[in-house]
């Protein structure tokens, strides 16, 4: 049976062990100079490796690791999703906008948009709805016909508005049901009033 690789970890464990486990051996002289620099309170002189100060250029050059368990990794990404939580909690306070809760007490507001269906019965290929809600005809809306009579239902807010029906993409209708008005330059148009 083929013997199953080892975990590098496993490997470098063994190895530190064995170098660890080795006994040491010191000079003759060690234990009297560690028992003369006690008494005489001076530092032991033993050889150090000199680091490269802080922001040198030698300390730019060094390589350097980092190694972090799973476990950590994960308790430092919940972390930065944490603080980008707060982060855009606050920035959204300073923008004011509040609690998304306390947004349901506002005041209402009132935006009432009503269905309104325009009617026009007649004999035409085609008819077209225009007024001040469409610009008088920027983006007309057709009606949609059959036996006669024609139909178009489109949301307007409340208020007066006024509108005609363009017959076979040349002549301009009044609706004979509505109230009529008159411009400056005493073109005639239907009137609706929507809501209150």
């Amino acid at each position: 049976m083929p013997e199953r690789p080892r975990d590098p970890d496993d490997l470098f464990a063994e190895r530190v062990a064995r170098v660890l486990g080795r006994p040491e051996s010191f000079g003759d002289d060690f234990e009297t100079s560690l028992v003369a620099a006690i008494r005489a309170d001076r530092p032991i002189r033993f050889r150090l490796v000199p680091r490269a100060r802080r922001f040198s250029r030698a300390w730019w050059k060094t390589p350097a690791s980092i190694r972090i368990s799973p476990i950590a990794a994960t308790l430092l990404l919940a972390a930065g999703v944490a603080a980008l939580a707060v982060v855009g909690t606050l920035q959204s306070n300073r923008r004011g906008v509040t609690d998304p809760y306390s947004v349901a007490t506002t005041a209402p507001v009132h935006d009432t948009v009503t269905l309104v269906r325009f009617v026009f019965v007649g004999r035409a290929k085609s008819v077209s709805l225009v007024g001040d809600f469409n610009r008088w005809g920027a983006e007309p809306v057709p009606l949609i016909g059959a036996n006669g009579v024609w139909t178009a239902s489109i949301p307007l807010p409340n208020g007066r508005h006024e509108y005609a029906f363009i017959v076979d993409g040349a002549h301009w209708t009044l609706d004979p049901l509505a109230p009529s008005s008159s411009d400056e330059f005493d073109t005639k148009s239907s009137i609706v009033t929507v809501g209150t």
